[in-house]
């Protein structure tokens, strides 16, 4: 009878989880306290012209609070290898649980890092934009090239600007269904005299347990579908306080995920971004399209 008991528990928990991994938005979930999380994401655009990658180590302090760690790179050729460092926590302050129902809400906070700061300052400045680009301005300081910086930071794989970020975050699970909610304040600080403009994030996904029908044991294969939709409102960037006119504007884009889990530790993931919409400069006025991109990741979980 008790080992009954501990398969039912462990079999719930399970299903009450596996389909809030979202793949690329954040739930209102943590890991266990001392479980560790290895992540590596490949991001391919153009059809894998350029790749943009990231690195995870995510640790579980407490049963509701979690550390997350992500390093940025790239393997372009003539590019940094490392991009910024992102570090935040993840502290889940509400729940409410039934069986096969759960209602939860987190707070995350935290810091994206440039490991290798590129200086806004006259003269010549390179900037590396993460879908492999390479933007080049000469006497960054003349008016006319001060407006051509139009894109946000999350663009750039190496900027010179810090990011302080809040998210707000909301995760409904009912049986097989679960839908996450977030909304986020970023502030930019900038090193010198390049501020990127602050923003505003939403996101709005979507998670659905397809398989197995009916759990048989604790190391069943799940395969979970996924809809993610994020969305962006960026003010306007600046230099030396000046306002930029043909910076900030919107931005949505919808991923659709594909998720495969094994033993409960070993996750594959498949994501396709398709650019919705967006009335920035350089789409709206330069006709600049928006690349889609594919991503591919590998995650391993375990206890320490």
């Amino acid at each position: 009878m008790k080992k009954l008991i501990i398969f039912c528990l462990l079999v719930l928990g399970q299903a009450s989880f596996s389909q809030e991994l979202y793949i690329m938005s954040h739930p209102a979930a943590n890991l266990a306290k001392n479980r560790v999380e290895l992540r590596n994401n490949l991001m391919g655009y153009d059809d894998f012209k350029y790749f943009h990658n990231s690195l995870e180590v995510n640790y579980g302090i407490l049963g509701n609070l979690t550390m997350y760690n992500t390093v940025f790179y790239t393997t372009n050729s003539n590019y940094k290898l490392l991009g910024n460092y992102d570090i935040a926590f993840r502290y889940r302050f509400f729940q409410h649980d039934k069986t096969n129902y759960h209602l939860r809400s987190a707070w995350q906070t935290g810091i994206n890092i440039p490991l290798n700061p590129t200086v806004i300052k006259d003269d010549v400045v390179t900037y590396e934009l993460h879908p492999g680009h390479t933007v080049t301005f000469v006497n960054y300081s003349g008016q006319n090239n001060a407006s051509q910086v139009s894109v946000p930071v999350i663009d750039f794989h190496s900027s010179d600007n810090l990011t302080y970020r809040n998210d707000l975050i909301t995760t409904l699970l009912i049986h097989k269904f679960a839908a996450t909610g977030e909304m986020g304040w970023n502030m930019n600080i900038p090193e010198n005299d390049f501020k990127f403009g602050n923003f505003f994030d939403w996101t709005l996904a979507f998670g659905y347990l397809a398989y197995p029908a009916e759990y048989s044991g604790y190391n069943d294969i799940n395969i979970n579908l996924y809809i993610e939709n994020k969305a962006y409102y960026f003010f306007k960037n600046k230099y030396k306080g000046v306002e930029n006119p043909n910076s900030g504007g919107f931005r949505m884009d919808t991923y659709f995920g594909l998720q495969t889990i094994f033993f409960s530790s070993i996750m594959a993931e498949l994501s396709y971004k398709l650019p919705v919409h967006s009335n920035e400069y350089s789409v709206d006025v330069q006709g600049i399209k928006r690349p889609n991109a594919l991503l591919f990741s590998l995650r391993y979980l375990f206890k320490i």
